[in-house]
């Protein structure tokens, strides 16, 4: 059974979602910013998806993606390992569950 209700945790993700501002890649040692097309609440998941144009003519491995809040802190942040040409572009979608575990 849950603890939490429903309700609340809906309240949570809207929470969760305004607070977010930023998304990042991490391509060598330098952080680009992802332009944010969408950021929305599907179901129990927030779910972003940014387009990163500062990265159409490097060539290399985004080796991490981001999250930046309102505050400027690293909000989330995970390895990732998409190798990518000069003058192909970069899209990352990203998918956030805020459930309660059950265990």
């Amino acid at each position: 059974m849950s603890y939490y209700t429903e309700d609340f945790l809906s309240q949570r993700r809207e929470q969760w979602l305004r607070a977010i501002s930023q998304v990042q890649a991490q391509v060598d040692d330098t952080w680009y910013d992802g332009e944010i097309q969408t950021k929305e609440i599907d179901g129990t998941n927030i779910v972003i998806i940014a387009v990163f144009s500062s990265l159409d003519e490097v060539a290399g491995t985004i080796s991490a993606s981001r999250i930046i809040d309102n505050r400027g802190a690293v909000a989330a942040e995970q390895s990732e390992n998409i190798s990518k040409a000069v003058g192909q572009g970069a899209m990352i979608k990203i998918v956030l569950p805020i459930v309660e575990d059950e265990t």
